[in-house]
């Protein structure tokens, strides 16, 4: 509960634009404010005949100064953010005029409210912002990229030592920056929260006070009563209330005051938690720490927040960890606190235990698959993921509640087309929180239309037919088939080679089960590529292979030039090479069968050609 008076400490000097004040801060713990609300400061400077302080104190660091002769200490506080520029001039006369005066100057700044200006730690010369020991009356500084609420200390010297008139003036008032008449605003701070104290000291202190007075706010008349014989810059409060502090400045000819709510508060007391479990996810193990903070509150009543701290150093220097619910560490403890959030004060530490446990793992596909029909129709229901219990819930990509109870099932059913073609699945342990997530694709497969044979090679005994398959007419995703000739074993290859003549078909089936479809049979007459009629016993004749499926007729030998050599009966010994009892060259020739299918009942006919070797 703030004052909102906005005079405190103005500086009174305001004569058309011109102030002149008869006294001036000697030392700095009698500093006194400046603003620039008026156009120039001017006051009557301490000389050889009237200063009661011939030097500034000890203990500052005066940089360039070298003395200090007769000094004037003030303050100023920044208004509005920006560049302010200052000029300061010594004259015999207060309007300027006769005998001008060396004067010197310097600077130290920027500090808060909170700062204790006039200590030497603040006057040094880390703080330095100008400084100036040259011999000429009038003297210039700047206070660059000045921030609205800091506060600046400036000493000026009569080096000359002869009485005078001194004049501070900000030459930049209409761009800039600007300073701060209200000059130190609320001198008792912001509302206090005590926590675990029983009394704090309200401090008031102001330079250029000559007078304070205390009060507290009385709930039954609703009204400020004085505190009896508290008539100094501080107040001991050992109890709850609003409290007001009137100070008056005899020196300023003003007085304001400052309301400040003072509340005493009890420490929290945190509870002994339960273990926090980290997930491992085979990349690091991840902590929520935040699941400690019910097992912190326990049965304290209120609303309270939580801070975690990797160890009780951290807690003393208030360097909570960050990210609390997101914590990477190689620690197997932290350490929790609960915070009210009336109140604002924390609890001591409670140690929180960490454990690790593993991540929700289920037998999972990247892919899934759905079966279809010609007609784009869901051969039968898939079914995703697994049912780990009761501690476990499940979140789907897709609604997943048949049964209306609130909680997706662990079990996706699909028997229709859904809305979308990744679908994902994410498992959370209720113990430990540990959550995965799980991705499939979904892929439609309908089986081949037809299977279609290109058959190449015609010999036996050599390497035999090749049967080469291809699929037509499937929906859907692009499949992988598998073949197989006749009731052969399986293969992706959609070659067979080496096949043997005889009636053959090929099977194709999608490798998911999605279908399968075969091929029309073929007829292969199986034939020696050559023969050797030498009469050693091994391929002296050549013949066709019979075949159980077909009805061979005729066989016909010829040569290359198409004149008929022999009319072989397939049941018989074969061809011995001769014509009319006349050996053959060794030689290719060319044969001609005609056969009957066993399916169709028509007459077929099938050409090749065979070697005769001698």
């Amino acid at each position: 509960m703030k004052s909102k008076h906005s005079l405190f400490f103005i500086v009174a000097f305001f004569i058309l634009g011109t102030g002149v004040i008869y006294s001036q801060g000697d030392s700095c713990s009698s500093i006194q404010p400046f603003c620039a609300e008026s156009s120039l400061l001017v006051f009557q400077n301490s000389n050889a005949g009237s200063g009661d302080n011939p030097f500034a104190e000890s203990g500052p660091d005066y940089n360039c100064l070298l003395t200090q002769p007769y000094p004037a200490w003030f303050y100023l506080k920044i208004g509005d953010s920006g560049d302010v520029d200052f000029t300061i001039s010594q004259t015999e006369n207060a309007d300027g005029t006769g005998r001008t005066l060396d004067v010197d100057f310097i600077t130290w700044g920027p500090f808060s409210e909170q700062d204790e200006i006039c200590s030497n730690t603040s006057l040094s010369n880390q703080n330095l912002i100008a400084c100036s020991y040259s011999d000429s009356p009038t003297e210039s500084f700047s206070i660059n990229n000045a921030v609205q609420g800091e506060i600046y200390v400036v000493l000026i010297t009569n080096f000359d030592e002869g009485p005078g008139y001194i004049s501070l003036q900000q030459t930049n008032t209409d761009t800039g920056g600007s300073t701060d008449c209200t000059i130190v605003g609320s001198s008792l701070g912001p509302d206090q929260k005590v926590c675990g104290e029983s009394q704090v000291i309200l401090d008031a202190t102001n330079p250029s006070a000559s007078q304070y007075t205390w009060f507290l706010f009385d709930e039954t008349s609703e009204t400020y009563e004085v505190i009896n014989n508290e008539t100094g810059p501080t107040l001991t409060v050992e109890e709850t209330g609003n409290y007001r502090v009137t100070i008056r400045s005899e020196l300023l000819d003003d007085e304001a005051s400052d309301d400040i709510l003072v509340e005493f508060f009890d420490i929290p007391v945190a509870n002994e938690p339960q273990s926090v479990t980290g997930c491992d996810t085979g990349e690091g193990v991840v902590f929520d720490l935040t699941r400690a903070e019910p097992g912190l509150i326990g049965d304290n009543s209120g609303a309270f927040s939580s801070n975690y701290y990797l160890t009780e150093e951290d807690f003393q220097n208030n360097n909570p960890i960050t990210a609390p619910e997101n914590f990477n560490g190689d620690v197997q403890t932290v350490f929790g606190t609960i915070i009210s959030e009336l109140s604002g004060c924390e609890s001591l530490p409670q140690e929180v235990n960490l454990t690790i446990a593993d991540i929700p793992e289920i037998d999972w596909s990247e892919e899934t698959v759905l079966c279809i029909d010609f007609d784009a129709n869901i051969v039968a229901p898939v079914s995703i993921g697994v049912d780990l219990g009761n501690d476990y819930v499940y979140e789907w990509s897709l609604p997943n509640d048949p049964d209306n109870d609130g909680e997706q099932n662990p079990v996706l059913i699909l028997d229709e087309y859904p809305a979308q073609n990744t679908i994902t699945l994410t498992i959370q342990n209720t113990n430990t929180g540990c959550i995965n997530t799980y991705s499939t694709n979904i892929k439609f497969y309908s089986p081949p239309g037809e299977v279609l044979l290109e058959v190449t090679g015609r010999d036996i005994g050599g390497e035999g037919y090749q049967i080469t398959a291809t699929t037509a007419g499937a929906i859907g995703d692009e499949a992988t088939y598998e073949y197989r000739l006749n009731n052969g074993p399986w293969q992706l290859e959609p070659t067979f080679f080496g096949v043997p003549g005889g009636t053959h078909r090929v099977t194709a089936r999608e490798i998911n089960g999605c279908g399968t479809a075969t091929s029309e049979p073929i007829r292969l007459i199986g034939y020696p590529r050559f023969f050797t009629p030498n009469n050693d016993g091994y391929n002296d004749t050549w013949n066709v292979i019979n075949d159980a499926d077909v009805s061979i007729s005729k066989v016909f030998i010829f040569d290359r030039y198409g004149k008929l050599l022999k009319q072989l009966d397939p049941a018989s010994g074969g061809w011995d090479g001769t014509y009319n009892n006349r050996v053959l060259p060794a030689d290719d020739y060319w044969f001609l069968v005609e056969y009957r299918d066993s399916d169709s009942e028509g007459v077929q006919q099938f050409k090749g050609n065979f070697t005769l070797k001698r």
